[in-house]
């Protein structure tokens, strides 16, 4: 049995816009076999096809990808979307309780949703567990991955209108009174966010897709879900889908694991303890299915600390007011040559008010990657640049290149999320690179690179500001950390700027939090409050264990 996999992208695949170098170039078809034929959108025959890539390397699209010795079980598909098109193996299906999953960009997540949704019909059903859900009818309560800043209405209109006995105790839960009367397009990422969610959660439903419900949340509200969805959900069916893997292993006790190739297929795996799913994601290497996704396991870096290079710019002191809101900063912040420095603290204190504020006052020396990301009708290839070492490294290690010919309305979240990163890091001529929550939808591997490139950066006598929830990837990244508190949705301020080390303890004291690390990779899990391991780093000032 050949194995081998031809996808086409039919969205970048344009026979009459090319010399059909793909057919001309295949060596199966200049043995007059038909492997590579030339229709309205270019057919490959998987039996005839040797694997040898040339049709993918002459392809001027991208259009081709051809996977060799690695396609799954073909009697474990479960959709495909035609002949050369991504393939979706094994499906995640809500249980009852959380059960998490786990995976890359790119390969299925949303088509395992709609196949849960109705919105697409399973084509084969390779599995008895499989055969009896679809036997009966599920309604499905859905919360997408991306936010959209173009939502209108406000707040308490929507909320009101679907409230099916739910609204007191979820608007208590992420305290909406304070953005009760607010109008959607004055909220905060985080603001936002907890509206979705509790839209969502309030359905009268039995099972529940919950798509990166932790973006966007500081660790308070997102403590504060993991805790509701284990008291009022033990008996709803849930699928959680996220990349913070530290809140997985506490929140859920199975999950799936997603892996493939991106744009060409996904493969899902059967269901295994968290912990133990985690380990066999970040190795590459699934023990029980005699797996190996992935060449190299993936391992979190931690850079060595940078000595602070020549003043470069400084944040003076501002206070901004909207309507009752006010934030502040009292104090002058250096920001030094080759430094990388976080800022963070709890939702809704005017964090990225704040920050938008600094980009607005001196455009010519900051410019901002916005939290909220902004789709269109034209080309990626209008941000791709590699002329300099800089993008020629960041195009490569995030995968940009393929990427090039598709219209950001067609991204993912992911891939959308890496452009507009590239968008704001690609310019020259400005000192000091603001990014607002630049890892949302980016999975692991993802963040991981983003930390090495923020570092090149940096590198080049440049200063990055970072805004994100993200503890693990800050404490990886950067070098100081601001940290702001307040009253949500009343007032902010900056409290002062740290060493990160420092900076994170007073995060977590803050959020009553304790982190430890797992022997084997050395990535963070969160303690259960009261634990003897939480008690102890309380105790010893420390709140995250060391390596």
């Amino acid at each position: 049995m050949n194995n081998r996999l031809a996808v086409i992208d039919k969205k970048l695949c344009a026979p009459d816009r090319c010399g059909h170098e793909c057919a001309a170039n295949c060596p199966v078809n200049k043995l007059r076999q038909e492997c590579v034929v030339v229709e309205e959108i270019v057919r490959i025959d998987e039996n005839l096809c040797t694997g040898c890539g040339i049709c993918v390397k002459k392809c001027p699209f991208h259009a081709i990808t051809i996977i060799k010795n690695a396609a799954p079980d073909p009697e474990k598909l479960v959709y495909s979307y035609g002949a050369n098109s991504f393939k979706l193996y094994g499906l995640a299906l809500p249980r009852k309780g959380v059960t998490a999953m786990i995976g890359e960009n790119g390969c299925g997540k949303s088509t395992n949703a709609k196949l849960l949704s109705g919105a697409l019909t399973p084509q084969n059903l390779p599995t008895a567990e499989l055969r009896e859900y679809y036997k009966q009818e599920h309604g499905i309560a859905f919360k997408p991955q991306e936010l959209h800043a173009g939502v209108k209405g406000k707040v308490n209109e929507l909320l009101e209108k679907i409230d099916d006995g739910q609204l007191n105790e979820l608007k208590k839960l992420f305290d909406l009174d304070k953005v009760w009367n607010r109008e959607f397009k004055h909220l905060s990422g985080g603001e936002l966010q907890k509206v979705v969610v509790a839209a969502t959660l309030m359905q009268d439903e039995q099972a529940f897709v919950l798509d990166e419900p932790f973006a966007f949340l500081d660790y308070v509200y997102r403590i504060r879900l993991i805790n509701y969805l284990k008291e009022k959900f033990s008996n709803k069916n849930v699928l959680l889908i996220d990349h913070d893997i530290s809140l997985l292993s506490y929140v859920s006790e199975n999950a799936y694991l997603l892996y493939g190739v991106n744009g060409a297929f996904g493969s899902v795996s059967q269901s295994y303890a968290t912990d133990r799913a985690i380990n066999m994601f970040l190795e590459g290497f699934i023990a029980p299915e005699n797996v190996k996704f992935r060449g190299q396991p993936i391992k979190y870096k931690s850079y060595n600390e940078e000595k602070l290079g020549d003043e470069l710019y400084v944040l003076q002191p501002a206070r901004v007011k909207f309507e009752s809101f006010t934030v502040e900063n009292k104090h002058s912040l250096t920001l030094h040559q080759g430094e990388i420095v976080g800022v963070a603290g709890p939702n809704g204190i005017g964090k990225t008010t704040l920050i938008k504020e600094y980009c607005s006052q001196d455009p010519d020396n900051l410019i901002l990657k916005p939290q909220i990301l902004e789709r269109g009708d034209f080309l990626a290839a209008k941000y791709m640049r590699t002329d300099s070492p800089f993008t020629q490294i960041f195009v490569e290690d995030m995968g940009l290149k393929q990427l090039e010919y598709y219209k950001l309305n067609d991204l993912s979240g992911g891939e959308l999320q890496k452009i507009r990163v590239f968008e704001c890091l690609s310019s020259e001529k400005h000192n000091v690179y603001v990014l607002d929550e630049p890892t949302n939808m980016l999975d692991v591997k993802a963040r991981i690179s983003l930390s090495k490139m923020l570092r090149e950066k940096a590198k080049e006598g440049k200063a990055v500001l970072v805004v994100d929830h993200d503890l693990e990837f800050l404490l990886n990244t950067v070098d100081r950390l601001i940290v702001m508190d307040g009253e949500p949705a009343e007032r902010g301020e900056v409290k002062g700027i740290y060493h990160k080390d420092e900076g994170v303890r007073l995060l977590l004291k803050k959020f009553d939090l304790t982190y430890r690390r797992d022997p084997p990779t050395k990535r963070l899990k969160l303690n259960k409050a009261g634990s003897q391991k939480d008690a102890a780093l309380k105790k010893s000032g420390e709140f995250v264990e060391t390596r």
